[in-house]
């Protein structure tokens, strides 16, 4: 499966990270970010730790929107057995999943609210998973559930 997180953001966690990481732990700037750091007034290090920050978190979004794309794959399969979550997008500055899904040689999309999956992993809020479910449910094409009737 692939999985994809566009835009960057961090955590106060991972930000009080980076500003506690050692000068080794901070990633090598190219020439690129050393100018982008200059014109916005930064020094190389203080760039280096938030791009380390971003980094880390980047890691944390791959993860969940694995997480996430495990759960669609499970509640897509309830209704259309077979069925294959073949990509997952987080889109950050959407707060938007972009789900890609294959059945029997055929694709469909499903987009999920960031926070929606937040809130059932977070609290597991059943109303969130019922959400969850309509927005498969709708989103998944009638020939498929018709083919698994």
């Amino acid at each position: 499966m692939e999985i994809r997180v566009d835009g960057n953001r961090s955590s106060a966690e991972n930000w009080m990270r980076a500003q506690n990481a050692s000068i080794r732990e901070l990633p090598i700037l190219s020439p690129e970010q050393k100018t982008v750091a200059n014109k916005l007034g930064l020094s190389d290090e203080d760039y280096a730790r938030s791009a380390f920050a971003g980094d880390l978190e980047r890691e944390n979004l791959k993860k969940k929107a694995q997480q996430a794309a495990r759960l669609i794959g499970q509640l897509a399969s309830r209704k259309v057995p077979g069925i294959r979550v073949e990509s997952v997008w987080l889109k950050t500055f959407d707060r938007k999943f972009r789900f890609d899904l294959e059945f029997n040689g055929s694709d469909a999309l499903i987009f999920v609210s960031e926070d929606l999956i937040d809130e059932l992993f977070e609290s597991g809020s059943r109303l969130a998973e019922e959400q969850l479910l309509r927005i498969v449910d709708l989103g998944l094409p009638s020939a498929w559930t018709a083919m698994a009737s």
